[in-house]
């Protein structure tokens, strides 16, 4: 079983492979609130560097922001918006 240090670290590694050819560059947020386990898998907020560094909206990436890690096999994957929606992660739609 993955503990959340070593998830975030597999979900920064798999980010970094994923975004290799963007436009922009990506990066995993690094406060406890843009972490989160819930059941068998750990979640992730991502972000453009330029919009964590900034907070100014035109840096802001719209869609998809968020990876899941499989807490036992360690399988990484951006979620679908469907899918951040339905799990909501963060707790952000209570």
């Amino acid at each position: 079983m993955y503990t959340m240090g070593q998830a975030a670290q597999l979900a920064a590694e798999f980010l970094r492979q994923e975004s290799s050819g963007w436009d922009n560059e990506v990066a995993l947020f690094e406060g406890d609130e843009a972490r989160a386990k819930k059941g068998e898998f750990f979640y992730f907020a991502f972000q453009s560097v330029e919009f964590i560094a900034t907070g100014d909206d035109k840096y802001f990436l719209y869609g998809p922001c968020h990876i899941s890690v499989h807490g036992v096999t360690g399988t990484c994957r951006i979620l679908s918006v469907q899918e951040s929606f339905a799990v909501d992660p963060f707790n952000h739609r209570q």
